[in-house]
């Protein structure tokens, strides 16, 4: 039996690790006793040091906050590098950075360690039920190795490349494009209700219509039930849009969608504290917009003289299809310009966070080479937008996110005069040519 360390077992490590006492030899480490405990009640064996866990098993996962943690942890004090031997495998599952983990993987192979890396898209619960998605890069050679290991924490497993930190950098590119589809999402749907729409209304509107995304369909109807859909860290996904831009800046890449969204969440986390989970968005956008998403708190029922309430809610379903465009197309093309496939990043997006109706026409479309097809036009998407803002001012709503998707749309206008043109275009703009994002 293939023997596999664990090491870091904290809620979402503990979720995972469980897994793998069905089918392997499992040997656990971390500094908090009682999930090393817990472990061991399931059958796996506890290791008094890294050094010693190394030298036992063949296989050694590593799920720590930060590339940081990783580098510490196989190099530094009585570190797993004192029991690694030519032959064994490193499958780290941290959210890092992608060229700090290649040089990782670089300094392992120089050893004659190999190593993938394989990130966790998705919460605990989903953890726990074998249903979160793996992202994992690495050799043909480890790939084979870590494959039945990874498939026995979840059903979900995806190969995106054999460059490590590929994994990571497409976990980036999802939780980015995710970031802005649910800031904008929040901030369009706090202008509808304070406009007199419903919550119901709006979100079976955006639901049944080209906006939808996976807040719409996944946060949205929870707040609609009365119940929370994610527990993960506000700290946690800071993190990650901060790693994602720090990327953005590597390849000259512009990122407007993703800069506000991590703005937004900031507030969130100063304002919420160290313990904020992202669901604490909804309580930020609620604050800043002076609305609340469920209750009927004496929204202002005003609508211009020229809308009723279908019109307002097509204008918010296509300003919300809008700033998905937009989210999806700065994403892509900054993981295209790291080196990421288009094909593997169209394969894998569209089944996590990074989902949206817009994105299953944009990303296989851009995959195959083709001009992507929103079916709005540039004129359409402009003057959805500048609607939007426009009552935005009136009724008090900051609106940060479809604010800079409009001035995406004034330096479209700027560079096409063309208004019954696609704006699925906007790819031009990020990617420098459309040329260079379907080479």
């Amino acid at each position: 039996m293939l023997k596999v360390g664990y090491v870091g077992l904290g809620a979402m490590g503990s979720s995972l690790s469980k897994h793998l006492t069905e089918c392997f030899d499992l040997t656990v480490f971390d500094r908090n006793p009682v999930a090393v405990a817990a472990l061991v009640a399931q059958g796996a064996k506890a290791a008094q040091s890294c050094a010693e866990l190394a030298r036992s098993c063949d296989v050694i996962v590593l799920c720590l906050p930060r590339t940081s943690d990783v580098q510490d942890i196989l190099f530094g004090q009585n570190s797993l590098a004192e029991g690694l031997a030519p032959g064994k495998l490193v499958i780290d599952q941290t959210s890092g950075i992608p060229r700090e983990t290649a040089a990782i993987a670089k300094n392992l192979a120089s050893r004659g360690v190999a190593m993938i890396d394989a990130p966790v898209s998705g919460g605990v619960p989903a953890a726990q039920n074998r249903k979160v998605t793996v992202i994992a890069s690495g050799s043909d050679a480890a790939w084979a190795t870590a494959e039945p290991v990874l498939h026995a924490m979840t059903n979900s497993v995806f190969r995106c490349s054999n460059r490590v930190g590929d994994g990571q950098a497409l976990k980036l590119v999802n939780n980015a494009i995710g970031a802005g589809y649910r800031m904008a999402t929040l901030e369009l749907v706090a202008l509808g209700r304070k406009m007199g729409l419903g919550l119901l209304t709006l979100v079976q509107a955006l639901n049944n219509g080209p906006g939808a995304n996976f807040t719409t369909r996944h946060m949205l109807v929870g707040v609609v039930e009365g119940r929370s859909t994610t527990n993960f860290a506000l700290a946690l996904m800071l993190k990650d849009l901060n790693a994602a831009l720090s990327l953005g800046a590597e390849t000259a890449s512009p990122m407007p969608m993703t800069t506000g969204a991590r703005g937004l969440m900031q507030m969130g986390f100063n304002l919420f504290g160290k313990e904020s989970v992202l669901d604490d968005v909804i309580p930020l956008t609620e604050k800043l917009s002076d609305v609340k998403f469920k209750i009927d708190d004496g929204a202002s029922h005003v609508l211009p003289v020229e809308m009723d309430e279908a019109d307002l809610l097509t204008l918010i379903d296509r300003a919300t299809m809008v700033c998905n465009a937009v989210a999806v197309c700065e994403c892509v093309a900054m993981g295209h310009r790291f080196g990421l496939s288009m094909p593997q990043m169209a394969r894998i997006l569209n089944v996590g966070s990074a989902w949206s109706k817009t994105s299953e026409i944009m990303l296989p479309a851009l995959a195959s080479r083709s001009a992507p097809q929103s079916g709005c036009t540039l004129a359409d998407a402009q003057t959805a937008l500048a609607t939007v803002v426009e009552q935005a001012a009136l009724f008090g709503i900051p609106l940060t996110l479809p604010n800079a998707a409009l001035n995406l749309m004034h330096s479209i206008d700027n560079m096409s005069k063309d208004q019954d043109q696609d704006f699925g275009m906007i790819v031009e703009i990020f990617a420098g040519t459309r040329e260079m994002l379907l080479s």
